[in-house]
């Protein structure tokens, strides 16, 4: 595996877990009845979510091809 293969799959963990992270606060914050509730899943959940999507599609946007030598 090459270095920038690895990268590239820390980049996805790092995106999953903000994901599941972001929904898991927004989950929370649905069972929980109070005020602040709401500002628990409209600023931090979705904040997370969103910050997950954006490491995913950075991961993808610099992700390293293989050279044509390296492709078996």
């Amino acid at each position: 595996m090459r270095l920038g293969e690895l990268g590239f799959q820390k980049l996805l963990r790092t995106a999953c877990v903000l994901i599941i992270l972001g929904l898991v606060v927004e989950i929370i914050s649905l069972l929980w009845i109070h005020p602040l509730a709401f500002v628990l899943f409209a600023f931090i959940g979705a904040s997370l979510v969103g910050f997950g999507i954006l490491v995913y599609l950075a991961s993808l946007v610099f992700a390293v091809t293989p050279s044509p030598q390296n492709r078996g």
